[in-house]
């Protein structure tokens, strides 16, 4: 085995088991209803729940045992993480966080199950470790806030260090319990699988008759005793009501009829106003099917209660998705594709069975991708009616599904969101690609790790530019914009693989509705982040996510921010190099907004300058920058030299784009300057 798959086992057995067996004690003794002596005492005080946990089969024989062993008492230091987990999301499911719940059952139990069954340790790549350490380390510390003290806490961060990167003294118990641990499970499988394969083969003696096939002799065969096949033929009928009755169809109806008589099966296909679907139906109308020998079909599922001797027609309605393609249905159906061929060839005079498919063009295009077959051969496509003014579209089927504007399968909110998208993604195209370099590489760094970050700093800090620079990495269609909390509902799951989420707190001010509505989906987000469907990029102005989290609370969602401030923001100051150095710090706004000063000899010269008052003191050299404040702000100027009268202070003031204002003090006396805009950048020159 790998370095890695040994430091992850010792992650697992030695760090989680330790965190769980604390946070289980916990919430032992503060059940309520229960005074809490010993872990054995609150056991005996909760038999009959772990009894049943028992009788659903939640734990195992081996489990129960080590609950209430026959001698001596039970010592929690045995149970390990798939005992600990069961019993914690069980007995307290009441008290548990549902982010808590999360981090137990999806992250900490099913790592240490994909690892038990991952098909080679010895090849672990460094981002398979990475991905499983850090969910592993993101969870135990969310469980570590709630069953640890800050000590405790401490020494748990150290231990997982030093597991990630020193000798592992442990790694010999912590293999032995791992083997013994896989071992047990592997024993309850079997035991399991021999159990049920002697329950199927008495069932199969009860229900398995003998029936005369094609040649006479006498076959074994099960007749499934349902409903199903009912529905499926009152559904073909309710479908063939939909044909209008003065549907005027087109030529090709002859095409899907010859096709039906020679070959017993066709896929019948259009896109846009084709009306495909019509054709279809007309032509099934024109070939005389006894309607109660016909049925129709939506999913794969339903071809294991088709028998050819019960049908004679099947309509398979939008077998690879509805409004866009669905890659799990279209794998689904290639599973069956062979045994669906099979039963439109005639074989030794059995009667073959005629199955019509129908899907959208772009949608079958896609699904010939990734899983063609011959029985998605015979086709017959469908276009509207043409003209010389308005000729058939002969590429429709060349183009690619992911292109939003192009696709006419998916809904109008769907093209919608990715086209405003696409906008998106050009507007921040020049500016992503202008961020500072070390920022953009501490956000990618964690983004790899994390898989879902959230950007954040002060107002126009470049942080949506960087998430911009981030989607790059990316095709453009496999990336979505969301806009309000309920567009998660309109992403095309098989086809995009990153989500942004531009200032979900508010742009232009805190939206508390908006926010609390965000929170609501985060946890489904989070689900599809955790389960490696999805990447998630966020941004919000850091007054407003401090605001989220205080007001609502923290969520693993929001858990890795990169603080994206650009230090832009400066006030420089350019200072003759005859009046040596300079120093000084900010006082109080109501006087002066900062204060340098210089002394060589009998030469004193100040100059209230532009500063920001919640930084405190700032000590200045003679190149130093301070931050400055943005809104409206009032800017004083004076220069003085003891002795030599009033001096001269001038300069501008810009943002991002121009210069807003100029300010320069009067020979004669002190001025008030006041600007308007927001002030990102001053240069200002003292002079004598």
């Amino acid at each position: 085995m790998a370095d890695k798959y040994y430091r992850l086992v010792c992650f697992v057995v030695d760090i989680c088991a330790d965190v769980l067996r604390k946070y289980f004690v916990k919430l032992a003794k503060t059940d309520v209803g229960n005074t809490y002596t010993s872990v054995d005492a609150y056991l005996s005080h909760r038999n009959r729940n772990v009894m049943q946990l028992f009788n659903n089969k939640k734990l195992r024989r081996d489990q129960y045992d080590l609950l209430y062993p026959v001698n001596g008492t039970a010592d929690e230091n045995q149970w390990d993480v798939s005992i600990l987990v069961t019993l914690i999301t069980e007995l307290f499911a009441t008290r548990l966080q549902p982010l808590v719940i999360v981090a137990l059952k999806n992250e900490i139990r099913g790592i240490r199950n994909e690892l038990q069954h991952h098909p080679n340790t010895g090849t672990i790549s460094d981002d398979d470790f990475d991905d499983y350490w850090g969910r592993l380390d993101s969870s135990v510390r969310l469980i570590a806030m709630n069953a640890l003290d800050t000590n405790d806490q401490a020494s748990l961060l150290e231990k997982i260090n030093q597991v990630k990167c020193n000798h592992l003294p442990n790694l010999g118990d912590c293999l032995r319990i791992w083997h013994e641990e896989t071992s047990k499970q592997l024993l309850n499988t079997m035991n399991k699988m021999q159990a049920n394969a002697e329950e199927t083969t008495s069932i199969l003696r009860q229900v398995v008759v003998q029936k005369p096939g094609p040649s006479g002799d006498k076959n074994k065969r099960i007749k499934v005793a349902d409903d199903i096949l009912a529905r499926l033929q009152a559904g073909f009928e309710s479908t063939m009501k939909e044909l209008s009755g003065d549907f005027n169809p087109p030529s090709e109806v002859t095409d899907i009829r010859a096709k039906l008589r020679d070959g017993h099966h066709v896929v019948v296909t259009g896109c846009n106003n084709s009306r495909y679907f019509e054709t279809a139906l007309a032509a099934i109308k024109g070939m005389d099917y006894n309607y109660k020998r016909c049925v129709e079909m939506h999913t794969s599922s339903d071809w294991r209660h088709i028998d050819p001797e019960d049908v004679d027609l099947v309509l398979c309605r939008d077998p690879f998705g509805g409004f866009s393609y669905d890659e799990s249905k279209a794998k689904a159906m290639e599973d069956i594709f062979k045994s669906m061929m099979h039963s439109t060839k005639r074989d030794n005079d059995v009667k073959a069975l005629d199955i019509v498919i129908i899907t959208d063009l772009n949608i079958l295009e896609e699904c010939k991708m990734h899983h063609d077959h011959e029985i998605l051969d015979e086709v017959v496509k469908v276009f509207t009616d043409t003209s010389s003014a308005q000729p058939a579209d002969l590429t429709i089927g060349c183009r690619r599904q992911g292109q939003y504007a192009q696709s006419s399968s998916l809904p109008v909110t769907r093209n919608n969101l990715g086209a405003l998208t696409e906008c998106f993604l050009k507007a921040y195209k020049i500016s992503s690609g202008q961020v500072d370099d070390e920022i953009f590489k501490k956000a990618k760094k964690s983004f790899q790790v994390n898989k879902a970050i959230v950007l954040t700093g002060r107002e126009k800090c470049g942080k949506t530019s960087i998430a911009v620079a981030l989607a790059s990495a990316y095709e453009e269609q496999q990336c979505l914009l969301l806009k309000k909390p309920h567009d998660i509902d309109k992403i095309d799951f098989p086809n995009i693989c990153l989500v942004i989420i531009d200032e979900f707190a508010g742009k232009y001010r805190y939206e508390e509705n908006d926010v609390y509505e965000w929170y609501n989906m985060f946890d489904h987000l989070y689900n599809t982040v955790i389960a490696g469907q999805m990447n998630v990029i966020i941004t919000c102005e850091k007054d407003k996510l401090e605001k989220c989290i205080k007001e609502i609370g923290r969520h693993a969602i929001l858990d890795h921010v990169v603080d994206v401030t650009l230090q832009t923001a400066v006030v420089k100051l350019e200072v003759i190099e005859q009046y040596g150095h300079v120093s000084g710090q900010k006082v109080t706004t109501d006087h002066y907004v900062g204060t340098i000063s210089n002394t060589i000899q009998t030469l004193n010269y100040t100059s209230s300058l532009l500063a920001d008052p919640s930084q405190g003191p700032i000590p200045l050299s003679r190149h130093d920058t301070i931050p400055i404040s943005t809104g409206n702000t009032s800017i004083l100027g004076r220069a003085q030299m003891e002795g030599l009268g009033i001096g001269h202070v001038s300069g501008h003031l810009v943002n991002t784009d121009s210069s807003i204002g100029t300010i320069s003090n009067a020979t004669q006396g002190l001025h008030n300057i006041i600007v308007s805009g927001t002030v990102t950048r001053a240069n200002l020159t003292v002079k004598s």
